[in-house]
């Protein structure tokens, strides 16, 4: 067996162990409880899918998430709540798919040592072996987000003739939005990037013709089922205004409360969709009446997001702060040193170092803004994690040029 071969089989094993190993033991100790009120509303979605045959909460609500991620849990919802731990261990093992795209991709676009150093990253990542077990969106949303990265530089670099590559880039941009709506704004920014970067005409007028395509035909049939259940069309979910509501309202801190949609009167006997346009108004209301205010909210929810320290208080000290405080500075750290070790090498590699960096940092800036926004939290820079542990590869070796895709092999 090839070092490659042996290096990505070590550490995929190792990631599924560490994965796996963490949703055991919290399944020993706390069984099939869900902490958090989002897993607990995940969960209801799936399980009323699979007793009724419609993705709706047990208060009614239609559409208060995207569909991706609870029709993923119906998968296990029927067995009940050994479902639970099925589906956290189906998390562990996209988590591990996870740290293997990471090293592929490392592996195709810098070398074999800068391959190791990303996979290591990503493997030991102990915020995304602590989601494995929570039931949200992260681990399958940074599987997405890693994989279509990994199919937007391989359209890149194959000049727009990689029908993979293609087919990716068409089919995770919509699973990437109908898994989590803050990703709404990415794809088509993912879109604009690649037809700037594309090489070819052909590859540009590919990329705008089959792209958006499919992503109306992959929204249309949620589209469609909400215009009939709620008499809105609620493409990105009817949870929108609760969220804008909660980061930018009189009460906002920041962080996540949305204990105001029990206490003011006004919004006790509005439906769903009504419930989520008047938060809207009353959001957009606010920020008008008080724009320096979004501002320093904003300061205040990028320091939330990206906090070395979790947010949650019983996980800010002990050992769960230490390591997640050294692992979130080493990150940081050697992404930005990596990032501005190809920024050096634009002038031997233009090209090349360009695209991979414009693709890495492009969401990190977009998530982080939109929590600038919405409300900050350690959860929502998750997915993103891998990208910067990729950036960071750029210690160990330059980039690949888009003029000789795949020289970075070794």
């Amino acid at each position: 067996m090839k070092i490659a071969s042996r290096t990505a089989v070590v550490l995929l094993c190792a990631a599924l162990a560490l994965r796996a190993g963490w949703v055991v033991y919290c399944w020993a100790s706390q069984g099939p409880a869900l902490e958090y009120p989002d897993e607990q509303l995940h969960w209801q979605l799936a399980a009323n899918l699979v007793r009724h045959g419609t993705l709706i909460t047990d208060d009614g609500r239609m559409a208060p998430r995207m569909p991706a991620y609870p029709l993923f849990l119906a998968v296990f919802a029927g067995l009940g709540q050994t479902g639970i731990l099925a589906a956290r261990l189906a998390q562990a093992g996209l988590g591990t798919g996870t740290v293997g795209l990471v090293y592929w991709l490392a592996r195709s676009a810098l070398g074999r040592r800068a391959a190791l150093v990303c996979g290591l990253l990503a493997c030991c990542d102990p915020f995304a072996i602590f989601f494995s077990n929570l039931i949200l969106t992260e681990v399958l949303f940074t599987l997405i987000a890693t994989g279509l990265t990994a199919c937007a530089w391989r359209w890149l670099v194959s000049r727009g003739e990689s029908l993979a590559a293609l087919l990716g880039l068409a089919v995770l941009g919509p699973l990437a939005v109908l898994t989590r709506a803050s990703a709404a704004g990415w794809i088509p920014l993912l879109w604009l990037l690649l037809v700037w970067m594309g090489r070819h005409s052909r590859q540009r007028l590919l990329c705008l013709a089959v792209c958006p395509a499919v992503l109306v035909a992959c929204l249309l049939p949620w589209g469609v089922r909400n215009k009939i259940a709620l008499d809105s069309f609620a493409w990105l979910s009817t949870n929108g205004g609760a969220s804008l509501y909660d980061g930018q309202g009189p009460q906002a801190d920041g962080s996540g409360n949305q204990a105001f949609l029990h206490e003011l009167p006004e919004l006790q006997d509005l439906d769903e969709v009504g419930l989520d346009q008047t938060l809207t108004r009353m959001a957009f209301t606010q920020m008008r009446l008080d724009p320096q205010r979004v501002l320093r909210l904003a300061g205040r929810k990028l320091l939330r997001t990206w906090n070395p320290l979790p947010n949650v208080a019983e996980y800010r000290s002990g050992w769960p702060a230490a390591i997640g405080a050294g692992y979130t500075i080493v990150l940081l750290l050697t992404a930005a040193a990596g990032s501005l070790r190809g920024i050096a090498g634009w002038a031997r590699q233009p090209a090349g170092c360009r695209s991979w960096l414009t693709l890495l940092w492009l969401p990190v800036v977009y998530f982080t803004l939109v929590h600038c926004v919405y409300v900050g939290s350690v959860r929502y820079r998750v997915p993103l994690h891998p990208l910067l542990g990729l950036a960071a590869g750029g210690l160990f070796r330059p980039i690949t040029g888009l003029d000789q895709p795949g020289s970075g092999r070794s």
